[in-house]
C-alpha cells in the first residue's frame, strides 16, 4: 500500500503527477510498482496526453489501465479512463485488447489551469485517486476489486470507475455526475465492471440496473445508523461497497481499500478517522453532503 497527497495547478501536472507516484519503486517495494507501458518515457505525456500503466497485483499479474486528457471547448479537460486485458504497441489508446466496449468512458471532469489538492491510494492491484475541484470532491478506482469467487471463476476482476462519463459537465448536479460509489442513471454511466466473460457491465443505482453498489442503491442512513444512534468521531459504521448483479442475481465483489462510512454527522470532507487501528481518509460523492454520500478511503 502508498499514499500520496499532492497538489497541481493543471490536469497535465496531476495526471503526471499521479503517474510519478505510481512508478516510483520506493513507495512500493521492489518489483511491485507500476510500471508506464506507453508512452515509452514519462517525459512523453505531455505531448501525447495519454497514458497506460501495468500493475503487478500479487506479483505475477498484469492489470492494465488507461489515462487520457479531453480539452473541451468550455476549459473543462477530461482525465478519460480505460482498463484493459493487454497491451499492443501497434493499437491506440482505445483499441487496446480487451478495452471498455460502450462509446462513451468513465472521466474525472476537472478545469484547465486551476490550482487542485488530489488524494491517492494505491496497492499494486488498484488505484483510488480524489481530486479536490472548488468545493466538489471527482474520484476515480481502477485496478481489481475483491471478488466473491474462486480465481478460475473469475480471473481478472477490473473495475474502472470515474465521476462522470464524456460529455459530463463539472458543474452538473444531476445522476449523470455521480461517482462510481453510487453511478446514477442515463445511458452511460461512471462506472464499468469486467465480468468473467471479456464483455463490461456498468453500474446503474438510480434505475436498479443490471449492476449495481450497495449500499448507496438504498437510504443507508435511515436503515444502517439504528445500529448506534450516538453520532461521534469514534462510532462511525463502515461497510464494504457491495457489488451485485441482476442478471444473473448475485454478489460479485467489492471495492478494495473503500468504504461506505455512516454514522458520520460530525465528520467532514478531508477529515481521517481510525476505524479498527487503521487510517482512512473521508470524502464525498462530488458535491452531495447527505448522510448516506460519504466514503472512507485507505489511508495507510
Amino acid at each position: 500500500m502508498a499514499i500520496y497527497n499532492g497538489t497541481a495547478n493543471s490536469v497535465l501536472e496531476l495526471l503526471e503527477g499521479v503517474i510519478s507516484f505510481l512508478t516510483e519503486p520506493a513507495n512500493f517495494g521492489t518489483g511491485m510498482a507500476w510500471t508506464l507501458v506507453s508512452p515509452a518515457s514519462s517525459g512523453e505525456i505531455a505531448a501525447v496526453k495519454e497514458a497506460i500503466l501495468k500493475g503487478v497485483g500479487d506479483g505475477e499479474d498484469e492489470i492494465y489501465i488507461g489515462f487520457k486528457l479531453n480539452e473541451l471547448s468550455t476549459g473543462q479537460i477530461d482525465i478519460i479512463l480505460n482498463g484493459y486485458a493487454g497491451f499492443d504497441p501497434g493499437l491506440t489508446w482505445r483499441e487496446q485488447p480487451g478495452g471498455i466496449s460502450q462509446s462513451s468512458l468513465p472521466t474525472i471532469p476537472l478545469v484547465k489551469d486551476t490550482f487542485m489538492t488530489y488524494w491517492v491510494s494505491a496497492s499494486s492491484s488498484r488505484v483510488i485517486l480524489v481530486v479536490e475541484l472548488s468545493t466538489q470532491y471527482e474520484a476515480a478506482y481502477l485496478g481489481l476489486m475483491k471478488p466473491i469467487a474462486i480465481e478460475n471463476q473469475y480471473p481478472y476482476p477490473l473495475v474502472i470507475g470515474g465521476s462522470a462519463t464524456e460529455g459530463v459537465i463539472w458543474t452538473s448536479t444531476g445522476t449523470d455526475h455521480s461517482a462510481f460509489i453510487c453511478p446514477g442513471a442515463g445511458a452511460f454511466t461512471s462506472l464499468r465492471i469486467r465480468r468473467p466473460d471479456g464483455s463490461w457491465r456498468q453500474g446503474k443505482n438510480e434505475t436498479l440496473g443490471n449492476l449495481c453498489v450497495w449500499p448507496t442503491n438504498v437510504s443507508p442512513v435511515n436503515t444502517l445508523t439504528v445500529f448506534d444512534d450516538v453520532l461521534t468521531l469514534e462510532n462511525v459504521i463502515m461497510y464494504p461497497f457491495l457489488l451485485y448483479e441482476n442478471d444473473p442475481v448475485g454478489l460479485i465483489g467489492e471495492f478494495d481499500g473503500i468504504h461506505w462510512i455512516g454514522n458520520r454527522e460530525d465528520i467532514a470532507a478531508k477529515d481521517s478517522i481510525i476505524y479498527e487501528d487503521k487510517a482512512y481518509k473521508v470524502f464525498n460523492n462530488i458535491h452531495r453532503r447527505d448522510n448516506d454520500s460519504y466514503f472512507a478511503m485507505q489511508w495507510f
